[in-house]
């Protein structure tokens, strides 16, 4: 009777293990953190963008971009893109920015960055889908960022 108890429990024991071995298998890492770009706008302030939950990219992936954005007047704006990264390490990104709830107008800011997301934003803030400017954008510490 005892061997049975034991050979059973043993069974028990080693499928639980491989179960948890193919679970862990399965389900990958998804790290995600926040990115916080900065760029000046010339008049004292900055230009904020609060990406949220930014997945880790790599060669050939996409990813979602979601968060707000704001200047000096501190109030939020929603936005939202996607960023993929091409074989070099390079990143291509799109922002749509809604900011016209408190400000005059909806932008969108499109451009090519490192792995960082320091680089160059090219921005459209009259509709013709022409570049008006540029946004120089630098990472920052979020620690460092007094969210509206």
């Amino acid at each position: 009777m005892n061997y049975r108890i034991a050979t059973s429990a043993l069974v028990v024991a080693v499928a639980i293990a491989l179960a948890g071995a193919d679970g862990a298998a399965a389900a990958p890492s998804t790290r995600t953190r926040d990115v916080c770009l900065v760029s000046p706008t010339g008049g004292g302030s900055l230009n904020t963008f609060i990406l949220r939950d930014v997945k880790t990219l790599s060669p050939g992936g996409v990813i979602p971009l979601v968060g707000l954005y704001f200047v000096g007047t501190r109030k939020g704006a929603p936005l939202h893109g996607s960023a993929v990264m091409a074989s070099d390490g390079s990143v291509r990104m799109g922002l749509f920015v809604h900011s016209s709830a408190d400000s005059t107008n909806d932008f969108t800011a499109a451009g090519i960055v490192d792995a960082t997301f320091l680089g160059t934003l090219k921005f459209d803030n009259d509709g013709d889908f022409v570049p008006n400017g540029t946004l120089a954008v630098s990472p920052v510490d979020c620690a460092t960022i007094a969210i509206p």
